[in-house]
């Protein structure tokens, strides 16, 4: 059969499009392949503060873990969370000594850490598993914004979306000539 292309396929469509943009935590982990794979590419990391990120994970996460290492019913504790093959592999399961580690450092953005005997002896709670989580991911972000200062730049997530001088700014970095800024669109906002 012969093939009619005036009509492009919705894929064909986008294969002409300069820019691509995605939006998850999950993509911090292949920064370096991104550069290696286009050393011309921009990625713009932005953080929001740890306590609305805990926040926001405590909400979207009940009844499951994806930041603790899963053991259930061990003779002092059962825990209660369900297992999930897609988030679980998609953040860092972390052991107790792992969360106590990056939590035990200088805290960042006023964010408390654990510091009883009691909760250093124990299987951290999941909030502190999010938040020793949110710490270091913020920290790497850092890192490979200085190890990528052309190709990596991290931004808080409320300037970037609600300053129009600050959204004008990260997109002329991303290599738009004429961007066009709306600090009103918020279509993924809890009403």
């Amino acid at each position: 059969p012969k093939s009619d292309n005036t009509n492009p396929t919705h894929s064909q469509k986008y294969l002409s499009i300069p820019a691509i943009a995605t939006v998850s935590s999950v993509e911090l982990a292949y920064t370096h392949e991104y550069i290696a794979l286009n050393p011309s590419v921009k990625i713009l990391i932005v953080l929001r503060s740890i306590e609305e990120v805990v926040q926001s994970f405590m909400t979207k996460s009940r009844g499951r873990n994806h930041w603790q290492k899963h053991t259930h019913g061990n003779n002092k504790e059962t825990v209660k969370v369900q297992r999930d093959k897609t988030w679980d592999n998609a953040f860092p399961n972390m052991s107790n000594d792992e969360c106590h580690l990056a939590m035990s450092s200088t805290a960042i953005d006023n964010t408390p850490t654990p510091t009883t005997i009691n909760e250093e002896r124990h299987r951290p709670e999941k909030i502190w598993a999010i938040r020793a989580y949110c710490k270091l991911y913020s920290e790497v972000a850092t890192q490979l914004a200085q190890h990528y200062p052309e190709n990596v730049r991290v931004c808080d997530m409320h300037s970037a979306l609600n300053d129009a001088d600050g959204q004008f700014e990260l997109l002329k970095w991303c290599g738009f000539d004429e961007p066009v800024v709306d600090t009103c669109l918020h279509l993924n906002k809890k009403k």
